[in-house]
């Protein structure tokens, strides 16, 4: 049996293992590869190994490809650029800081601009509804790296202007290596995106579960009805009466279990994984704002993107909910900015 692996394999196989940290050197149709012990385990392969050979081949189908192709998908691409921006706002903030970011309590105004760069994601997501149909489909959503504010118009700014990609080894320092809280945010505004995609597929099944929900309360009435109407028989024995009462006794948690069974083939499950991001370098304004409220004040920074030509969003210190409509107050000697809903009332 020929188990030779074809070149495609091959450099796939090869770019996967060094990038992990395998030694490998080609011979032919065999790759004869040194493994850290993490990678052998992960791969189930002995720390030295043939590849591409009888003992473990490298065909479509085999078990170390599908393991190697599980390895090189597990996580999500990335792609780095930057925005090449000809112009930046250079006055005007005023009536933006009116137009865009709406403080329900305080006083604000402009005291500082300055031009700086900072990052974006633009996050792209795929979605897996699950119920007795399968829905399935992608959502794009940008966000803002530094404060996980939700940028939803981002991508279609970017359609404005011409962009330069990092080569890999050369991206600058500006991005951030922490990317929790802006994942987390992001794959939430996804979520909330997918199902409002989702929202017709949702009622589609709702409607389904309701007419069958109702056909089954209709089949086991009119079930009692004849049932009832057949212990009227008066050749019926004693037994077969009592037989058939019992039955019509059981009956409605026959029933009840029917629809149990009906509500949980029409629940809707969904999956939501990343599968690509595009994270950008980006010139932009950036404004400080004097904030008071009542006997405090704070500096608050804010952002002028050239992608949405608008401030961006900012973010509720409690819930870390995308916010435009700002309601400050006090804790302390603080100046918290909240969303309407974590605002105590005052």
């Amino acid at each position: 049996m020929n188990a030779m692996a074809d070149p495609e394999l091959l450099s796939f196989s090869v770019q996967v293992l060094e990038r992990h940290g395998g030694l490998v050197e080609q011979r032919g149709g065999h790759l004869f590869s040194l493994l850290p012990g993490p990678l052998a385990r992960m791969l189930e392969l002995p720390e030295e190994v043939q590849l591409g050979g009888e003992g473990f081949p490298l065909l479509y189908g085999s078990p170390v490809l599908d393991r190697l192709i599980h390895l090189a998908t597990r996580g999500v691409p990335v792609v780095y650029g930057q925005a090449e921006i000809p112009y930046l706002k250079k006055e005007g903030f005023d009536k933006l800081l009116e137009q865009d970011l709406r403080f329900q309590d305080g006083q604000i105004r402009p005291v500082n601009r300055a031009e700086a760069r900072t990052t974006y994601m633009l996050l792209i997501a795929h979605y897996v509804a699950l119920s007795d149909e399968r829905k399935e489909g992608l959502v794009r959503l940008g966000i803002h790296e530094a404060s996980g504010a939700l940028i939803p118009e981002l991508e279609e700014g970017l359609s404005n202007f011409s962009l330069q990609y990092f080569e890999p080894g050369q991206t600058p320092s500006h991005f951030p290596l922490r990317l929790g809280k802006t994942i987390s945010s992001a794959l939430q505004g996804a979520r909330l995106q997918a199902e409002s995609q989702l929202a017709e597929f949702f009622a589609s099944m709702q409607r389904r579960l309701r007419r069958d929900v109702g056909n089954t309360r209709e089949y086991y009435e009119a079930l009692k009805r004849e049932m009832e109407e057949n212990l009227k028989n008066p050749n019926l024995a004693e037994g077969q009466r009592q037989e058939r009462a019992a039955k019509i006794q059981a009956l409605p948690r026959e029933m009840k279990s029917k629809i149990a069974d009906l509500e949980h083939k029409y629940q809707v499950q969904v999956t939501l994984t990343g599968c690509a991001a595009l994270r950008l370098l980006v010139p932009v304004v950036q404004i400080t704002v004097l904030l008071k409220y009542r006997k405090f004040q704070r500096d608050l920074p804010v952002v002028w993107n050239p992608l949405t030509r608008r401030l961006d969003p900012l973010v509720c210190e409690n819930c870390q909910k995308t916010i435009r409509a700002i309601t400050p107050r006090d804790q302390g000697s603080q100046v918290l900015l909240l969303c309407p809903s974590c605002a105590p009332k005052r």
